[in-house]
């Protein structure tokens, strides 16, 4: 008996006969949304960010250093920030290099610093998710565009559904999953 579809993806590389793999089906279902659904989308994960956040507290939001729940939603939003700086530069038809700035211990301690409290913090990532939406619907009609990113050479609509569904939902699922576990 032959195995199920799913089964040969867990268990075989794909090879050429083989339909698209997930990631690719799942990237192309996101780039087919509306920058109203992408909004929309992202405003759910930003609640669910800030429930998980209030759930964790004050108290847990530092407990693991580096991977704390405050530095994993300060990492969102230096990376939020990037890409509006991204999205501004080619409203201007203009090109810059940025770095994974995301990741550096630096930028987020910086914005750690800048929000030190988790209602703070909060509010910076919402005025940063408004912000890369405003920039999207300013350059709308370049979205399919491709740009250097810190992230690689992209169009900028990834960028977009990248920083306001992909990143957000996967903090949102870590943040779930601690807040739940109710140790940090």
């Amino acid at each position: 008996m032959s195995a199920q579809p799913h089964e040969r993806i867990l268990q075989e590389p794909p090879t050429p006969d083989d339909a698209p793999p997930l990631a690719d089906s799942f990237t192309a279902a996101l780039d087919g949304l509306s920058l109203i659904e992408i909004e929309e989308a992202a405003g759910e994960l930003h609640r669910r960010i800030a429930e998980a956040l209030r759930d964790i507290g004050e108290r847990r939001a530092d407990r693991g250093g580096r991977e704390s729940p405050r530095a994993r939603v300060a990492s969102l939003v230096v990376a939020t920030e990037l890409a509006s700086t991204l999205l501004s530069s080619a409203a201007a038809a203009s090109e810059i290099v940025l770095s994974r700035l995301e990741v550096h211990p630096a930028a987020i301690a910086a914005v750690m610093y800048a929000a030190p409290t988790l209602p703070a913090l909060l509010g910076r990532l919402e005025q940063d998710r408004r912000l890369l939406a405003s920039l999207a619907r300013a350059i709308e009609s370049r979205l399919d565009e491709e740009a250097n990113s810190p992230w690689g050479r992209m169009p900028l609509r990834r960028v977009v559904t990248e920083m306001s569904i992909v990143r957000p939902a996967k903090v949102a699922m870590d943040l779930d999953v601690l807040a739940a576990q109710g140790e940090v």
